[in-house]
């Protein structure tokens, strides 16, 4: 490796190092903020919400320093078992980190010092059912401490007991401070009485003298009929509308084609201004004029009978009312309706 290569390497574990200290200063500062304001609190005489706020700062990031005085916090408004998990957890992480044996033997002093005054609870189950599940107020209690002496803060705590199909057991037990044990047995549960099915009410006897009872007849309402008028654009004007334009566009056709057959015929004129004329081009543009009429003749009868078509769907237009179509012939054009008006 050369000297380059190997300043390179050492920047990149500088950075690399100064990445994690940031984020984890950043991760820290609202713990330390709590922090802070809870050991304030404290020291102006406000022990329950000072602690509330260590407690915030240690379940937001745990630290040695916060524990300790967490179970100083606890130990001084007599939750001498929280007080006691404070410091034995303090302890337990000044011997993990390593290298803080003055706060770890200090955990361990405290933690000592409060275990002649824990008071302590047991609850027994000795008939266990299906389903059963043990509290302590309202934190659920493991089946495995089941008959265990389990340190608790001094007061009032009541013990619930429920199954599926079982009728629930509760009890209040008082445990007080002094290192006194309290134990609560939890009795066999007694199953859920089913409810009978409810009997069947019997008709009263008819009296002899009673007049007999109304005959009701329902007759069932006539089914509403609506009627609603045929929409404007009913398929039949739609195709009218196509029918007018087809017509139009023949008509225009035919405008042109009369056009080109006067246009044709004036230049054959010019040819042959007289009746008898041997020109052939002049023959010839009078043929092509005698086409282009008969053509305009053809699409001014077609658009025509297109346009009157679509006038007369137009006005038929109902939907389902009247069917009109176009009909032809070689020798006629008309128009075919179906239907009622």
């Amino acid at each position: 490796m050369t000297v380059a290569s190997g300043g390179r390497l050492a920047a990149i574990v500088a950075v690399g190092m100064m990445c994690r200290l940031s984020l984890a200063h950043a991760q820290s500062a609202e713990a330390e903020v709590l922090f802070r304001e809870g050991r304030d609190l404290i020291k102006r005489g406000k022990t329950a919400v000072g602690c509330d706020k260590l407690a915030a700062s240690e379940r937001l990031e745990s630290s040695v320093g916060t524990l300790l005085n967490l179970g100083d916090c606890r130990e001084k408004l007599g939750k001498l078992a929280s007080a006691w998990a404070a410091f034995r957890k303090a302890e337990a992480m000044a011997r993990r980190t390593g290298g803080d044996d003055k706060r770890q033997a200090e955990a361990a002093r405290r933690a000592a010092q409060l275990e002649p005054r824990l008071p302590n609870l047991v609850i027994e189950v000795p008939a266990r059912v299906d389903g059963l599940v043990v509290r302590r107020g309202s934190e659920v209690v493991d089946d495995a401490s089941w008959g265990s002496a389990l340190p608790v803060d001094p007061g009032s705590y009541e013990v619930i007991a429920e199954a599926p199909g079982y009728v629930p057991w509760h009890m209040t037990v008082q445990v007080s401070a002094g290192g006194k044990r309290q134990v609560v047995s939890v009795p066999r549960l007694e199953r859920a009485p089913v409810a009978p099915p409810p009997e069947p009410i019997a008709p009263a006897p008819a009296s002899p003298f009673a007049e007999p009872a109304p005959t009701t007849v329902i007759v069932p309402p006539r089914p509403a009929v609506r009627y609603e008028p045929a929409g404007t654009w009913s398929a039949t004007r739609k195709l009218a509308v196509v029918v007018a334009l087809a017509g139009a566009g023949a008509v225009g056709t035919g405008v042109y084609f009369g056009w080109r057959s006067k246009d044709l015929q004036g230049r054959a004129d010019q040819r042959c201004p007289t009746t008898v004329c041997n020109d052939l081009e002049g023959l010839r543009l009078n043929d092509r004029a005698r086409t282009a009429a008969l053509g305009a003749n053809i699409f001014y009868v077609t658009g025509g009978a297109a346009l009157a078509t679509s006038l007369v769907m137009w006005l038929a237009g109902g939907p389902d009312a009247t069917i009109v179509a176009p009909t032809a012939s070689d020798r006629s054009f008309g128009v075919s309706m179906t239907g009622s008006f």
